[in-house]
């Protein structure tokens, strides 16, 4: 250790007098040692060597002087706070290749890049130089083709794409490879311009382990461009097993799902709307917990990126540093920097409690022991330590405070009860027990800067901001190799799951992530609102049934999650309604009709997406009405111009098509006549319209073309009135449902939106967003108009009432809140926060808040309280304006 100080001394005075180093010069290579020609580097750079392999795959070698940021550590130009800035999604980084090392001594570059070395062979394959990504998909299971292949990402040509090649890459990707589809150019985003073509005419038979060791033409030779780019649909439903999970900051916050065996990966498209900094896997209900500091939130999703929602809105104060997860206590963990404390919650957002409070400098890394209910931390403070408490803040003790400068990442290695630890300012990694004791060097890189680390097995994974790429050594330090592609920018968190693998004996059975309550079906193709081809939805994926013994039993199960009659009704097959496209979900289909969900009729992982049919042979269902319309929720999507009537149970739903729909905004619903009014709002003109449930009766009831803004509409069927806002002409008028009778009840109105009615009382509520925002209500028929609200109101849309209990419950898209108060303005409190929010519709049913959120695709549930965020359905539409619930005895 001496000599090592000495010599990292001697550079360091090295580089601080500006002296330029001499290294050796050559381009493609077939041997370093064989290079002779040598040069002076500009100051401040130094010797590297590179290795590179060619189209057939033959290495060569590239020297020479590149600056790194090795010399910058040693000469102290290393960031002086361990912090982590604001994501720049554009930063070019300098592409880091295959092999590449620096050192500070003339000529040093000679026979300095070997080949990586190899792990145990009973452990975990090491990195290839091969991998495989998708690109463009709207899931994580889908997208076009990209190959990495000589320190570049290509796409391949469609020619001669097959499901036996789609099958192959499925595997790669850790997927399930049968009923894998293979889908031609243009089905996906395209490529950005620049970027390659590695292969055409790949022909694989479906068996191979690698799409490499299919037959293929020759690398970087084709005749077609990325129009053609080749693309797969991996089935979304299969146990989900080794994976490793990597966040990557300096891409915006982008989470990887990277396959542990062959390091292919793809990325989890989430919202835009965040950008995670750290994250913690549940494998007991698949979902990924993390948080966004820059909208001070706790967020919840599936571990496909889909149904993600907010579990703690926390105040603007807030540095969110780690979240870890409990998965067998049903627990959450938190660090924030910003308010110097660690919390904990329970896995929905309730039971929120501070724990640790006092005497924390900067919280960053926080890590549980389930068995003892202990938690461990690192500060890397003014006075660096790590520390550990019960769960509940008490027992507080400091397990090392010395010899620290960054502590960030910790794991525990629940097999041998060892903490491990980086230090991202000294650069090592470390080891002691739990309680403390025989902390021992694992690693140590004064050119890293490491900042997470996981344990799997005999390896430690770790992530340094220094590199591109995830990182590996074993636990004795050895073996240090790259894993995957240096493809990423900045990695901030990481997390290996394989089932079994930790928490020995205690460990969360193996779980299929085939949840019936997340799985859905809609009606699509030709057809009115109760017919249609059938299409199935699980983890973000949708998908055709195929006809094979697709009977009338089979169909009335489906139009029972509909909403239709269970009874009567008809299956139609040989795509009468339409072919659909994409995956086949299911085939031989057999309910005996009473079954509530169409998984219960003999589908699970093992038989998911197994099929021998085409979409020629799409199954289709034309479900019967005779019964009553009860229990839905009709919204509608604008930039699709569809209404959309959605199942309360089940949350299937089906769509009413309109002809010339722009852009559908208002929209109520009368159970007497059983019909849907809705309105329509262009720049030329705003037009209220109705529609029968099924779509079979539209009719326009008024237009005007004078800029009028029809935004919203609510009706008192038993009056026979039809009240409507706008905002246009600042009014809020009524009128009967044929279009008659048209009133005026309030003038003045500066920006009115959203309506609701007390029919019971016969009064009209109403939300004004314009310069003095506010929420009033008047009679009828004008008379005794007061206002309600004026604070704390920015953009006030959404408005419902309970007539019941006699509170009116709002949303502002302004302030991100909802709120309740009492029908006369008093009690009035907030319900819910989502600063990443802009609610616009809201509605009720006896026991929940449904609203619309102009930032997600679907629509949402709460509790009346605010607890219990939920997606209702699936995340699958555009825009969501107005909602209204019908709920029998309630609406």
């Amino acid at each position: 250790m001496a000599a090592l100080y000495f010599m990292l001394v001697i550079a360091t005075s090295f580089i601080g007098k500006g002296a330029s180093l001499s290294c050796y010069q050559c381009k493609g290579i077939t041997d370093p040692s064989t290079c002779t020609v040598t040069s002076a580097c500009p100051a401040g750079e130094s010797c590297f060597v590179e290795r590179r392999l060619d189209s057939d795959l033959r290495e060569f070698y590239n020297m020479g002087c590149e600056k790194r940021l090795i010399c910058d550590v040693l000469g102290g130009g290393l960031r002086k706070r361990n912090s982590r800035p604001e994501p720049e999604v554009n930063r070019v980084t300098r592409d880091v290749t295959l092999c590449n090392k620096c050192c500070l001594t003339d000529n040093c570059n000679a026979e300095l890049c070997y080949d990586r070395e190899v792990s145990p062979t009973t452990g975990v394959s090491a990195s290839s130089d091969l991998y495989v990504r998708l690109f463009g998909g709207e899931n994580a299971y889908e997208g076009s083709v990209q190959v990495y292949f000589n320190d570049h990402w290509g796409s391949i040509c469609d020619h001669n794409w097959t499901g036996y090649d789609a099958s192959v890459v499925c595997r790669m990707l850790g997927y399930k490879s049968d009923g894998a589809g293979a889908l031609a150019g243009g089905s996906f985003q395209n490529a950005p311009q620049g970027t390659r073509i590695w292969l055409e005419d790949v022909n694989c038979t479906g068996s191979e382990v690698s799409l490499f060791s299919c037959p293929h033409g020759p690398w970087g030779i084709h005749d077609c461009d990325h129009g053609n780019d080749a693309g797969v649909m991996c089935p979304a439903v299969f146990p989900e097993d080794d994976i490793i999970f990597l966040l990557d900051v300096g891409s915006g916050g982008l989470i990887h799902r990277m396959n542990l065996e062959s390091q292919s990966y793809v990325p989890i498209p989430i919202n835009i709307l965040y950008r995670p900094s750290s994250f913690d896997y549940d494998p007991s209900l698949g979902r990924i917990y993390f948080t966004d500091p820059r909208l001070h939130q706790i967020v919840s999703m599936n571990f496909d990126g889909t149904a993600a929602r907010s579990i703690r809105q926390l105040d603007t104060n807030s540095a969110l540093e780690k979240v870890e997860v409990d998965p067998l206590n049903r627990l959450l963990f938190y660090t924030d920097d910003g308010n110097n404390l660690i919390a904990s919650m329970n896995l929905d957002g309730t039971g929120y409690k501070q724990l640790i409070t006092a005497n924390l400098d900067n919280p960053r890394e926080i890590v549980l022991d389930p068995r003892s209910k202990t938690m461990y931390w690192s500060d890397w403070g003014a006075n660096p330590k790590i520390e550990a408490a019960s769960y509940d803040g008490t027992n507080r003790r400091t397990l090392l405070d010395t010899g620290l400068m960054w502590p960030n990442g910790l794991a525990i290695d629940y097999e041998s009860n060892k903490l491990y630890f980086v230090d991202g300012g000294l650069g090592t990694i470390e080891t002691m027990t739990l309680q403390g004791g025989s902390r021992r060097e694992i690693l140590k890189d004064v050119g890293s800067h490491f900042f997470a680390i996981d344990v799997f097995g005999n390896y430690l994974y770790y992530t340094d901001w220094n590199r591109r790429t995830l990182m590996r050594v074993n636990k004795d330090g050895t073996s240090k190799t790259q894993v995957g592609p240096p493809s990423f920018r900045e990695l901030a968190d990481l997390r290996i799951h394989k089932y079994g693998s930790d928490l020995p004996g205690v460990t969360t059975p193996a779980p299929v992530h085939f949840d019936p309550s997340h799985v859905f079906v809609r009606l699509n193709g030709l057809g009115f609102a109760n017919e249609g081809r059938v299409e199935v939805y699980a983890n973000g994926q949708w998908g055709t049934v195929c006809d094979d013994h697709w009977d009338n039993n089979d169909a009335n199960v489906v139009c029972g999650m509909l909403g239709f009659d269970r009874v009567n009704a008809q299956a139609t097959n040989q795509s009468r309604q339409g072919m659909g496209g994409g995956l086949i979900s299911m085939d031989e289909v057999n309910c005996i009709g009473t079954e509530s969900h169409i998984v219960e009729c003999g589908f699970g992982v093992t038989n998911w997406a197994n099929h021998d049919c085409g979409h020629d042979e799409d199954a289709g269902v034309i479900c019967a009405t005779s019964g009553g319309h009860n229990n839905f929720v009709v919204f509608a999507d604008s930039y699709t111009g569809l209404l959309v009537r959605m199942d309360l149970g089940a949350y299937s739903f089906t769509s009413i098509g309109q002809p010339n729909s722009p852009n559908p905004v208002a929209i109520t619903y009368d159970p007497s006549d059983q019909r849907i009014y809705f309105t329509e709002v262009t720049s030329q003109f705003s037009e209220i319209r109705s529609s029968d449930v099924l779509g079979k009766d539209i009719r326009v009831i008024g237009t005007q073309q004078n800029g009028s803004i029809f935004d919203g509409l609510a009706i008192d069927q038993a009056r026979d009135i039809l009240f409507y806002t706008d905002a246009g002409k600042k009014t809020v008028m009524s009128m009967s449902p044929n279009g008659g009778n048209v009133r005026t009840v309030a003038s003045a109105v500066d920006q009115p939106r959203a309506l609701a009615v007390d029919k019971n009382a016969g009064i009209v509520y109403w939300t004004d967003w314009g310069q003095n925002p506010k929420i009033e209500k008047a009679n009828y028929d004008g008379t005794n108009r007061q206002t309600l609200a004026t604070s704390r109101l920015k953009y006030p849309n959404g408005i419902a009432v309970d007539v019941t209990t006699q509170k009116i419950y709002f949303c502002d898209g302004g302030t991100h809140l909802i709120e309740v108060m009492d029908t006369d303005g008093s009690n009035r409190k907030i319900i819910y926060n989502d600063y990443g929010a802009h609610f616009f519709g809201l509605t009720l049913t006896s026991r929940y808040i449904y609203y619309s959120d102009w930032n997600r695709s679907g629509l949402m549930r709460l509790n009346r309280d605010g607890s219990n965020l939920f997606n209702a359905g699936p995340p699958s539409f555009t825009k969501i304006n107005a909602i209204f619930a019908y709920e029998a005895g309630f609406s």
